[in-house]
């Protein structure tokens, strides 16, 4: 029997944010939100939005932080603090979701109370599942979740190809899962032709970039892909992450772009579900590593993991990370790795 349950309450609609959060917390009562971002938000619109959107009379905390912040440690710090938080409100970026996420986890071992968790994304949306086996994909889940597509017509093109990128491939990993959960599968389609349909729109222009209807169709492929991970994360992004925590300073939707098509060709892909990719893909008759190839090469990224600058004393150290993870073993995981190096 599979448990299909999505108990997160999600706004979304072009310049709902402010509007969004102030019902929201009044609905609660919460009166002492701890704010979490990173220090690129500090005087930007965004934050000054949010603080917008806060009720009168709200005594506001802020959590701040850099790129070179240790989130762990971090989190710590919330649990020190004199008056304990009634609501995180995380915003801006999928760190700063994952920063709250970890608070929200300390807060409740150490007080035996789970605190409300509120993410407003930016354009790379939501973390992924957690896979330390701390909390379930379900626990990680926000409260509330606001998505405000106005929000991230700032965001540059470097960061656009990769939100469609990372959707794509958490749609195409979730589909390919072999777990049973239909409506899973619906959001992972339904993302997969939104990241498609995006990828042609981003351009070198930064006036492309600034497309209200480009920015909707991201934020919608990158909800519906975030949400079909219920069915957990798949191998690429399982390498990908293992990489970028072996290696600072890389980023895995470059590295996952690289890795699904060889994982699909070492893997023994369901038939019909092969078959439905492509016709989303809109190849007739074309293997579907070969399809994921030519799709994903449309995104200007390096063709090779040594292009990233990854070390090639990092492929070993992540293939033994990511061994038993996502179906993988440690010959194929150190295969995938070597063919793309």
């Amino acid at each position: 029997m599979t448990l299909i349950t999505y108990p997160t309450r999600v706004h979304f609609a072009d310049d709902v944010m402010q509007e969004a959060l102030h019902s929201e917390l009044e609905r609660a009562g919460c009166k002492a939100p701890l704010l979490i971002y990173g220090d690129d938000l500090l005087e930007s619109d965004f934050a000054y939005r949010v603080q917008e959107g806060l009720p009168h009379k709200t005594a506001v905390q802020s959590m701040v932080f850099d790129a070179a912040s240790d989130l762990r440690h971090l989190s710590r710090t919330a649990i020190d603090t004199g008056t304990p938080p009634d609501v995180l409100i995380a915003f801006g970026s999928a760190r700063a979701i994952e920063l709250a996420r970890k608070c929200r986890y300390g807060l409740s071992q150490a007080t035996g109370h789970r605190t409300p968790m509120y993410a407003i994304p930016g354009v790379d949306g939501l973390p992924g599942p957690c896979t330390r086996n701390l909390e379930s994909w379900r626990a990680g889940l926000p409260s509330v979740l606001i998505c405000d597509p106005t929000l991230t017509l700032n965001a540059d093109c470097g960061q656009s190809w990769r939100s469609s990128v990372l959707s794509l491939v958490r749609c195409v990993e979730s589909y390919l899962a072999q777990s049973f959960n239909p409506p899973a599968d619906g959001m992972a389609l339904d993302g997969l032709g939104r990241s498609l349909g995006t990828l042609p729109r981003i351009g070198d222009a930064g006036q492309r970039a600034q497309d209200l209807d480009l920015r909707r169709d991201m934020m919608a492929a990158s909800l519906n892909a975030s949400l079909s991970q219920e069915k957990g994360v798949g191998p690429a992004l399982t390498l990908a992450d293992a990489l970028a925590h072996e290696q600072a300073g890389l980023q895995v939707p470059d590295m996952a772009r690289l890795l699904l098509p060889e994982i699909i060709r070492r893997s023994s892909v369901n038939g019909e579900r092969a078959e439905m990719l492509l016709k989303v893909l809109g190849r007739d008759a074309q293997r579907l590593d070969e399809a994921m190839t030519e799709v994903l090469a449309r995104a200007p990224m390096a063709a090779r993991l040594s292009d990233m600058g990854v070390a090639q004393s990092t492929l070993d150290q992540a293939a033994s990370q990511a061994q038993g993870k996502a179906g993988l073993t440690l010959d194929t995981a150190r295969d995938v790795l070597s063919s793309v190096y």
